[in-house]
């Protein structure tokens, strides 16, 4: 069944689950084969997901392939990952995106409320729920924007690790845009140390979560990305802007 607004953001029927993995199985390898061919795709540290029972994944969004990255990252293990609710709207596009294990993050306030429900149910069954926290794709950008809270809040609440990934991008070995050089970049992958949310979070006299303790958390990951961009020399010369949304893709 296709994805209107107001359906619950994820399906956890045996049929679909059953469906998801064979389309997954079938999909990521080619679609991570595409990613290499063109930007000669590496990962860094790829051990540190290992043992990590439940997580919640952070990445630096810097092209329209991010997506196949991630899940070829995690390979064998499938993963979630948010995207635009307009995105699975489509009833063709949207159901094959939603197999592929893509979740919408529904409009209006009550959006990460009603991810936050589906985040701990899902995480029964993947280890792996991935988010964009910049909110837009920028292509080939090195100059990490600041994070939204949703990721965030809903570790803390869940009381699971941040795991961030890095995409680091360099020129290659000739200048970029010359005869020989690359018009888009070599990226590399990079798996950083689990970040906990224990050592952030403050609660209210009622419990609650303080939101300027989630906007810490959120901030010390996101400073800690950049960080290793700029320790291994991440180059900004192929920056391109925000990508276009095209209606029914991504946006």
């Amino acid at each position: 069944m296709s994805y209107k607004h107001g359906y619950p953001v994820i399906n956890l029927s045996l049929f679909f689950r059953i469906s998801s993995v064979v389309i997954s199985c079938l999909i990521i390898p080619i679609g991570f084969l595409v990613n290499f061919i063109m930007f000669f795709t590496r990962y860094k540290n790829r051990f540190k997901i290992y043992g990590i029972r439940r997580a919640i994944t952070v990445s630096n969004h810097t092209t329209f392939l991010d997506p196949v990255k991630i899940a070829a990252l995690i390979l064998p293990n499938l993963g979630f990952q948010t995207l635009l609710e307009t995105t699975v709207e489509s009833p063709v596009l949207g159901t094959f995106i939603r197999a592929l294990g893509g979740v919408p993050i529904p409009r209006g306030i009550s959006g990460y409320k009603k991810i936050l429900s589906a985040c701990e149910r899902a995480l029964k069954y993947r280890r792996f729920f991935h988010f964009y926290p910049e909110g837009e794709c920028y292509l080939y950008n090195q100059k990490i924007k600041e994070f939204k809270p949703g990721a965030f809040f809903i570790a803390a609440e869940l009381n699971i690790p941040v795991i961030p990934l890095v995409t680091v991008f360099s020129e290659g070995p000739f200048r970029p845009f010359s005869f020989f050089g690359r018009s888009s970049p070599v990226e590399t992958l990079v798996v950083l140390e689990p970040v906990y949310p224990t050592g952030y979070i403050k609660r209210g006299e009622k419990g609650e979560i303080s939101a300027d303790s989630i906007r810490e958390f959120a901030e010390a990951v996101r400073l800690k990305m950049q960080a290793e961009i700029d320790r291994r020399g991440g180059t900004n010369v192929f920056y391109r802007g925000k990508l276009k949304r095209l209606k029914g893709i991504n946006g």
